[in-house]
């Protein structure tokens, strides 16, 4: 059965302080990312507890959320809920001003992270031509050559265009007048005209013949100054012509400045950077590959490894990389074999689970879920992942280990083949081998301890420091606690919900109502912490501290509060009985929808005993007593 991800995202954005606190949430490839406008309403422990979610962290002003493969997911339930985010309304931007490394950083990041499986999968079929030629199933003078060749070569030679479609995403840029300057730099006559060796001028300026195809910074560059450039041109068309005239000036103002300055800029700056990384090379050898892959989850964790990818792809598509994604296979594949160590010694069930999920991903190249959610979390195995990837790092660069495809992940061995022979390749297993297995290794040799293990001796301690104070739990030793029926109707028991996340009590343990009429009521005395817009979700914390959800009928977020009225509101004090919700029940079933209302005690573990409802299979009216909690 395919898994319902609405209710998780339901509880995020009410963990995230409602949806009106959040101004803007877009993703990459494992993490949700959001700005918020008062921080102080997020409950991050709340959100560590969804099962989708390995971690969280604060980056400048956003806040993200380690979803690791399950992110796609999380992010179209959120976007069906109406959350302001990248794909519906790119006009909100964050509550903060971005500082300027925060903003050069995301920009990065947003021009770079969606090529990557493009870029994968044209290094892989450049490696699969080699296979073919290695083995002889192919000549490197056949036309199968010649095709297979340029079709991996496509997505590096045209990669200003795949770079411009992104940036003009993240400079709020039209797109086909940002890939016009891409196809500006890499037309077939401008090319030409370099490759002659005639001088090269625009209006009696000089053009400085450099080629573009297989570069990186200049298309970013460019695109960012046509943010203005776009700006500047609107304020200065009429508006009876702007529909004709404005497209025509960007172009004919951008296009000059790309080949005459931002072109020729950004190609000094790439070399500059391969420079300095030669300059690194040369006076740490070795030691640099080591230690950037020792210190690599670190860089991960403020975000600065995107700026690194620029540099890296540049390397592979001039020949191959020794440095950045060498290194930063070395450290995911240590991740992967730290956290398969704690699944292997951990007792604690839950991060077992959690541990193997993540270590499979991080071998993929996915290493968030590893690094928030366990090696981060334990502490030690962090450590032991950052010396091995340190080791491998070391022998890498000692034996001059090449990447000849922009991989970082298990995924990099046949990446290891070039044109040299097997040499390389058995070295880069080496180095991959020496990372996975040290970590592995030294996380068992220097063991963690398990969350509940800690939490347990800290509880211990507590107590036994109250008991030496002489303190006492001013609540009685047993305490019955009762819930009210919300909505009169037929009882259900909570596991014949058919919504797997009810029934399996993913959320909490509770029971559910088949209401015969459109009116929920207040549960108990308490707290309305939180009615979703669409009215069909409701937060409810009694006054013993018992927190409720109610949520009328499944899938009913996609009515986006259609035939929904709520006669209350977040924060509102509220007695038991009172009118909380009333909805259209004929409309909601004539809809199509499952009218049937769990109400979940979502934070069921701070009692002693499991939920126990009252009444099975029998019919209430709202206000009899449905659950009882010991």
């Amino acid at each position: 059965m395919k898994k319902d991800y609405g209710q998780s995202a339901e509880k995020l954005v009410q963990a995230l302080g409602g949806k009106d606190n959040i101004t803007r949430v877009f993703h990459c490839m494992t993490r949700l990312r959001f700005y918020v406008k008062d921080r102080n309403r997020i409950k991050e422990g709340d959100i560590k507890k969804l099962p989708e979610i390995s971690g969280v962290n604060w980056h400048q002003d956003q806040f993200q959320v380690i979803a690791g493969n399950e992110v796609n997911e999380m992010y179209a339930e959120l976007v069906k809920m109406g959350v302001p985010n990248d794909d519906t309304d790119t006009s909100q931007k964050p509550a903060e001003k971005k500082g300027i490394g925060s903003a050069i950083i995301d920009s990065i990041t947003g021009c770079m992270t969606p090529m990557i499986p493009a870029l994968t999968a044209a290094g892989m079929i450049k490696v699969v031509l080699t296979l073919l030629t290695t083995f002889h199933l192919v000549s490197d003078s056949s036309s199968t050559y010649q095709v297979i060749s340029f079709i991996g070569d496509a997505a590096f030679y045209f990669m200003p265009v795949l770079i411009a479609a992104n940036a003009a995403k993240v400079f709020n840029v039209n797109q086909s007048l940002a890939l016009i300057i891409a196809g500006v730099f890499l037309h077939p006559s401008f090319t030409a005209m370099i490759e002659s060796g005639d001088p090269i001028s625009f209006f009696s300026i000089p053009v400085t013949p450099k080629t573009y195809s297989y570069s990186v910074i200049p298309i970013i560059l460019m695109v960012w100054i046509m943010s203005y450039i776009v700006k500047l041109v609107d304020r200065i068309t009429p508006r009876i012509v702007k529909l004709i005239l404005h497209p025509t000036l960007v172009i004919l103002i951008s296009a000059p400045i790309a080949i005459i300055a931002v072109g020729p800029l950004g190609g000094i700056i790439g070399d500059g950077l391969a420079v300095a990384i030669e300059f690194l090379s040369a006076r740490l050898g070795f030691i640099i590959v080591g230690v950037l892959a020792a210190t690599f989850p670190f860089i991960v964790m403020t975000g600065m490894h995107h700026a690194l990818t620029p540099i890296g792809l540049n390397a592979v598509a001039t020949g191959g990389d020794t440095l950045i994604f060498v290194s930063q296979v070395c450290a995911n594949v240590a991740q992967a074999g730290a956290s398969l160590a704690v699944a292997v010694r951990s007792k604690d069930k839950n991060m077992k689970q959690l541990a193997s999920a993540s270590g499979i991903s991080a071998l993929m190249g996915i290493t968030e879920p590893a690094l928030y959610g366990v090696t981060l979390k334990l502490k030690r195995p962090v450590v032991a992942a950052a010396i091995a990837a340190g080791i491998g790092g070391i022998i890498g660069g000692l034996l001059q280990v090449t990447l000849f495809i922009a991989q970082n992940c298990i995924l990099a061995i046949p990446a290891f083949i070039g044109n040299d022979g097997m040499k390389n390749f058995f070295y880069g297993l080496i180095m991959i081998i020496v990372s996975f297995a040290g970590a592995f290794i030294l996380t068992l040799i220097l063991g963690f301890k398990d969350e509940q293990e800690s939490l347990e001796n800290s509880s211990t301690g507590e107590k036994r420091e109250e008991k030496a104070e002489g303190k006492t739990d001013a609540k009685p030793l047993v305490e019955k606690l009762q819930i009210f029926a919300p909505a009169t109707g037929s009882v259900k028991d909570i596991t014949e919900v058919p919504d797997k996340t009810f029934a399996d009590k993913v959320l909490g343990d509770g029971a559910a109502v088949i209401p015969e009429e459109g009116k929920i009521y207040a549960p108990a005395d308490g707290t309305v912490v939180n009615i979703m817009d669409t009215k069909h979700g409701i937060m409810f914390r009694t006054s013993q501290g018992i927190e409720l959800l109610i949520h009328i009928g499944l899938e009913t977020v996609n009515l986006k509060g259609k035939y929904f009225t709520s006669h209350t509101e977040n924060g509102a004090q509220v007695k038991a009985g009172d009118l909380l919700v009333e909805f259209n029940l004929d409309a909601i079933k004539a809809e199509g929808y499952d009218p049937v209302t769990p109400i979940v005690v979502t934070n069921g573990d701070d009692y002693i005993r499991s939920v126990n409802m009252v009444k099975s299979g029998e019919k209430v009216t709202h206000g009899d007593c449905l659950l009882m909690i010991v």
